[in-house]
């Protein structure tokens, strides 16, 4: 069994993501935590042996990760980058402050 569907929701800050075992097997994703109905489930067949669900699991779950991993080397060097700016204003006004030292003196 296979369907073909595309569907774009824009996560929030109180996305949820519930799953049940077998037999149903389900994952439920609510990107924008609402419960209003707009929400992917993704279901097995009941067919669908047990080791193939577990493989298809780790191949989302590394896809997750993967995806997981990226947002948090961006947020890591938007962080770094704005550390450096922050010492480089630091160092610029302690400059200008000795500059206006000597100017005084």
């Amino acid at each position: 069994m296979s369907s073909n569907a595309s569907i774009t929701i824009f996560w929030d800050h109180r996305a949820e993501v519930r799953s049940s075992p077998p037999p149903l097997g389900s994952l439920y994703i609510d990107a924008a935590g609402t419960g209003d109905g707009t929400h992917v489930s993704m279901l097995f067949g009941h067919d669908m042996p047990l080791d193939e669900q577990v493989a298809i699991a780790d191949r989302v779950l590394a896809g997750v990760q993967r995806w997981r991993d990226g947002i948090a080397e961006t947020a890591e060097r938007q962080r770094s980058a704005e550390d450096e700016l922050a010492a480089a204003r630091a160092e610029i006004a302690r400059l200008k402050g000795e500059a206006d030292e000597e100017a005084d003196a």
